[in-house]
């Protein structure tokens, strides 16, 4: 019991020098925030335009290939259908992407996407402090939670936990698989015991979430088989292994998510350069 409410001190207090964490605490701290979290400053179709345009960017769109539906969209980029719609409208436009009507229509990656500039990426990729910061903070939280978790593994919890990763290796898409995902990983909170955690833990994955770039979903069947290695290691109570396991899942993100995908290309491009 003493050593949970000395990971519970450590956490919060972690959390309480977030700088969002110290606006809210008073509005005089406004300037710490105001100089990293650049896509507040986005309206919401440009939010959406710009996850879209940085997957097509990074390869992790390929051209030609369909996109899901819109209300899917929507919900896996939590806006609402109408601003979805707008933004692959406003794509489209920009030469990003191909609305098609009819049975066989949809919205399709154009098939020559590169070279269209998308402005909101920008705002995207100035944020990579404030993405590496709230790795390293659920990285930190979801430490805690398995390490709780795997002391005291409960069935009914342990249910809940293989359901969505079962539902995550059924997605077809990146829009299906992100729902699953956040659902097992919002889970880990029930599975530990630890309620305390739930606000900060939630807050942290919301804000991350708002980083989230679509992804091929062979990528995504793969860091799902990542959370049935951290469930095994709860269910057989092996604390270090489902430590391991997580940390691996979420620490990964500084070299996966586009700002970590942006730096390889681009020691890629130097290289390149330093031989010709």
């Amino acid at each position: 019991m003493y050593q949970n409410e000395r990971i519970k001190q450590v956490i919060l207090k972690v959390l309480a020098n977030s700088p969002e964490s110290r606006v809210m605490a008073d509005p005089k701290n406004k300037l710490l925030i105001d100089s990293v979290a650049h896509i507040t400053r986005l309206s919401a179709v440009d939010t959406v335009c710009a996850r879209i345009a940085l997957a097509i960017e990074h390869g992790l769109l390929r051209p030609a290939e369909r996109l899901p539906h819109d209300q899917d969209i929507a919900e896996a980029l939590d806006v609402s259908v109408i601003t979805a719609r707008r933004a692959l409208e406003k794509l489209a436009k920009e030469g990003l992407v191909v609305r098609r009507r009819g049975k066989t229509g949809g919205s399709f990656v154009s098939d020559d996407p590169l070279g269209h500039v998308v402005s909101a990426v920008s705002s995207y990729n100035a944020d990579s402090k404030t993405i590496n910061r709230l790795i390293d903070e659920r990285a930190l939280v979801e430490t805690a939670l398995v390490s709780a978790a795997s002391s005291n593994p409960k069935k009914q919890h342990i249910d809940v936990l293989q359901q969505h990763i079962d539902t995550a290796s059924s997605a077809t898409d990146w829009a299906a698989y992100h729902r699953a995902d956040a659902l097992f990983h919002l889970g880990l909170v029930e599975a530990s015991g630890m309620g305390w955690a739930r606000d900060a833990h939630s807050e942290i994955l919301r804000q991350l979430y708002q980083y989230f770039v679509p992804y091929p979903i062979e990528y995504l069947q793969e860091s799902n088989l990542e959370h049935q290695r951290i469930l095994d290691a709860i269910i057989s109570g092996d604390t270090p292994v489902a430590i391991r396991e997580c940390q691996s899942h979420i620490l990964v993100l500084h070299d996966t998510m586009f700002t970590g995908l942006g730096k390889r290309h681009g020691a890629k491009s130097n290289s390149q350069r330093a031989a010709k």
